[in-house]
């Protein structure tokens, strides 16, 4: 990842480091995720095969239960939360979440960006884990017979960036050679007048290198595939992006997760910490996360805003095969390239003696996220850090061991 080439919405990188969340390496356990983050292309696996680390016989999941751990397992996961913060250089605060058929627990600790003590509540900017909820709504149109994955995406949506005929499978995993919208250039239209709303029309014009050909070995990880899928669905269902994902998706996981901006979020709210180097640092408009203009030119592909534990109920239920029937589940957490299958990261990691994870990473100006679900134990763990990056996956791993006792 180069700073001099500022993305944003990927793979724990902060805003305009939201570079190529794409490959077989995912960022280190304890590093700096801006530092980490995995190669900007991967050589594609498709076909038979293709890998996952969640299958059918596993779903779907038990119901998550609302009800509290038990006392001395929240003592433990508390434990790892405060050590994370006390440790870190980059993260002011954090706020995480557990959700199991055994039981939930939410936590805090440290602030926000504006030093204020943070709690369990405190909404933030999910950055680029947004682009799981845009992947469920297509497969689930999908479902519907609305949308076929494998047709081209110019059948629903006319888009000079569709030119190459990519198909809708090829958008949802970044091997559509659709190049970045997020670039310098961008970056400083909307840092420039925080109080702007884009639209993704808006924001796509920004994409003006080279179109690809789709489908080669070469993954790419782009946000303009998702901003493409947004305005898809839109095209499809007649209804605003927010609108579709609240109809089909988002009711059963209650008001706490908003499509920014059409959607407001719900106080408390966190404060954005400092962003990358070299980015001017986002300035909090005490409605919109971080603010008015970069979550509305993030839009389906990285500006969804919630609370941890909303987030990790969205995590069970999504791969858990409450949202979505199980083939279709699946499919979402099979690899299309390595490391990533649709609006999905599968992420090989050191996690536990029981096989992989999956979810997503994301980063955006002020705010560092993870969501990882572990099929095996059927626990759903969401992060949400204040600052420009830091030992995210660390800590998300740490509170799922300590759950494990």
């Amino acid at each position: 990842m180069h700073r001099s080439n500022p993305r944003w919405l990927v793979c724990a990188v902060a805003l305009a480091t939201l570079a190529g969340c794409t490959g077989s390496a995912t960022p280190e356990v304890g590093g700096d995720p801006a530092a980490a983050t995995m190669a900007a292309t991967a050589t594609t696996t498709t076909g038979a095969g293709a890998r996952a680390v969640l299958t059918t016989e596993q779903l779907p999941f038990p119901a998550p239960s609302t009800a509290a751990l038990p006392a001395a397992r929240q003592q433990a996961l508390q434990a790892a939360l405060d050590g994370a913060i006390k440790n870190s250089v980059q993260l002011v605060g954090v706020t995480a979440a557990v959700v199991s058929a055994a039981g939930a627990w939410t936590g805090a600790a440290g602030a926000d960006g504006a030093k204020v003590r943070l709690v369990p509540e405190a909404m933030m900017d999910i950055a680029s884990i947004s682009k799981t909820v845009t992947a469920a709504e297509v497969v689930s149109l999908e479902q519907s017979g609305l949308i076929d994955l494998d047709a081209p995406a110019s059948t629903y949506l006319d888009h000079p960036l569709l030119q190459r005929n990519p198909t809708v499978r090829q958008l949802l995993s970044h091997t559509s050679g659709i190049p970045d919208y997020v670039t310098p250039t961008l970056m400083d239209a909307v840092t420039g007048d925080p109080n702007s709303s884009w639209t993704a029309t808006q924001a796509l014009s920004y994409a003006t290198d080279p179109v690809g050909d789709p489908g080669s070995p070469v993954m790419t990880y782009s946000n303009s595939n998702y901003l493409l899928l947004g305005l898809l669905i839109e095209k499809v269902t007649g209804l605003r992006f927010n609108e579709a994902v609240r109809r089909d998706l988002l009711t059963a996981i209650g008001p706490r997760m908003v499509v920014q901006d059409a959607d407001t979020p719900v106080p408390p709210l966190a404060a954005p910490g400092h962003s990358p180097e070299g980015l001017p640092d986002a300035i909090p408009d005490g409605t919109f996360l971080p603010d008015r203009a970069v979550a509305s030119a993030a839009g389906a592909a990285g500006g969804i805003a919630a609370d941890a534990a909303t987030l990790a109920r969205w995590g069970y239920r999504l791969y858990g095969g409450q949202i979505l029937p199980p083939s279709p589940t699946v499919e979402l957490a099979t690899e299309v390239a390595p490391g990533y299958g649709l609006g999905t990261e599968i992420i090989e990691q050191h996690w536990g003696p029981r096989g992989g994870v999956v979810g997503h990473h994301g980063g955006i100006n002020g705010y560092t996220t993870v969501l990882t679900v572990i099929p095996a134990e059927q626990v759903s763990v969401a992060v949400l850090g204040v600052g420009p990056g830091g030992p995210i996956d660390l800590i998300a791993q740490e509170l799922a061991s300590a759950l494990r006792g």
